[in-house]
């Protein structure tokens, strides 16, 4: 069993993030196709903006819910993302997909972590946040079609 409270796993959340708006950013520098370059760049905007939404939900969630603990936290088992791999794909829809399916994996962990929650503030914090992730991933979804129509 791995104990995990809240913090630490919303803190997970922000590095991974972080991480995807990294590698998104830099695979845009190296990126010769210019719609991929600018889809790269959206993404990096992206996540940038999920790390900082839950880094807010974090400075306004009470103490209680924060140390709140899951006696069955699951990792955040999502795809690597590397630079490199971002960088070689070379079509806006299979680059989609991957970030698609990283929102995905998240939307799912945030919502076993709901229903484990015995805590109705904790149930609610990781409900928004599953919420905010597909509000997201619809938004990207939208908006990389659009570009894809120009």
């Amino acid at each position: 069993m791995r104990y995990k409270t809240v913090q630490e796993i919303l803190d997970q959340a922000v590095v991974l993030h972080d991480k995807l708006a990294k590698c998104s950013r830099a695979a845009a520098g190296a990126q010769d196709k210019q719609r991929l370059s600018l889809v790269l760049d959206y993404l990096a905007d992206h996540q940038e903006q999920l790390r900082k939404a839950i880094e807010s939900f974090e400075d306004d969630a009470p103490d209680r819910v924060m140390t709140t603990w899951f006696d069955r936290s699951p990792e955040l088992e999502l795809p690597e993302v590397k630079t490199d791999d971002l960088a070689e794909i070379d079509d806006v829809e299979s680059l989609v997909e991957q970030v698609v399916e990283f929102h995905d994996r998240i939307i799912e962990l945030y919502g076993n972590l709901r229903d484990q929650a015995h805590i109705r503030e904790v149930r609610e914090v990781f409900a928004n946040l599953a919420d905010l992730e597909r509000h997201e991933k619809m938004e990207l979804i939208q908006s990389t079609r659009q570009l894809q129509d120009l």
